[in-house]
């Protein structure tokens, strides 16, 4: 009779030991570390932004060192290119934006990742970006320049054009001038939002960019604060390469 009643104990803490090891293996987090992103943390582990968001219900990008995140969950399987999935399902259209090697303008990315963008969302035009990214940037005037800054206390020239963007509504990584450049099309009439590049400032070659104010005018960070200039200034005018907009508005 004893032997019995032990089998039958020994059998339900087994089978405990098993349910709670398998709850804790269904759920994998992640510790942010400093200089992490939502969209670094998604690409490392091969989910988008708005499935790591859902993951851990943020209504926002912000998220703090330390903070832990789930970053899978038992059942979430990515669906293998060419299966077929068997529940309908609504089909988006995405681009793939190239991330550019890491230069001296920013220290985020050592590598070259290939991400996919989140696409606009339908109710927002790329006109209406464009418009929401002269709106965004002019409050932020007199801001002061900090080598690799991305926020209201520091910019430099491609963390401004970051910042305003993805406050406007576009979602993207965080690119230097030369990513910004190459992920981008060149335009033969420019409006307000659009992009202006200059090459052989500080360094040979595209080394910085702004946002098109219109009658020949753009907002950048420049290098003491956040300015307004003219393309036909006597030292922008000569450096000045052209206009161009973001691949995800074409």
């Amino acid at each position: 009779m004893k032997k019995k009643v032990f089998s039958v104990l020994a059998t339900f803490t087994l089978a405990t030991f098993i349910f709670v090891g398998s709850a804790e293996a269904a759920t994998k987090s992640y510790t942010v570390k400093p200089g992490d992103t939502l969209w670094k943390i998604a690409t490392k582990h091969k989910l988008t932004v708005e499935e790591l968001k859902s993951l851990n219900s943020l209504a926002s990008d912000s998220i703090k060192t330390n903070q832990k995140l789930a970053v899978s969950l038992k059942g979430m399987v990515s669906q293998k290119p060419g299966t077929v999935n068997s529940s309908p399902s609504k089909t988006v259209n995405k681009k793939v934006v190239t991330v550019i090697k890491e230069t001296s303008s920013t220290n985020s990315w050592k590598n070259a990742v290939a991400t996919t963008a989140k696409p606009t969302e339908p109710t927002l035009t790329s006109n209406k970006i464009l418009l929401n990214a002269v709106d965004i940037s002019l409050p932020l005037l007199g801001t002061p320049y900090v080598w690799a800054g991305v926020n209201k206390e520091g910019f430099d020239c491609s963390g401004f054009i970051n910042y305003v963007f993805s406050e406007a509504g576009l979602d993207m990584p965080r690119l230097d001038t030369i990513g910004m450049h190459s992920n981008s099309f060149s335009v033969d009439e420019p409006i307000p939002g659009d992009l202006v590049f200059f090459e052989n400032t500080y360094r040979s070659g595209i080394s910085h960019a702004g946002i098109y104010l219109g009658e020949g005018n753009f907002i950048h960070a420049a290098t003491e604060k956040v300015e307004i200039s003219s393309i036909n200034s006597v030292y922008w005018k000569d450096k000045f390469t052209g206009f161009k907009r973001f691949n995800q508005l074409n």
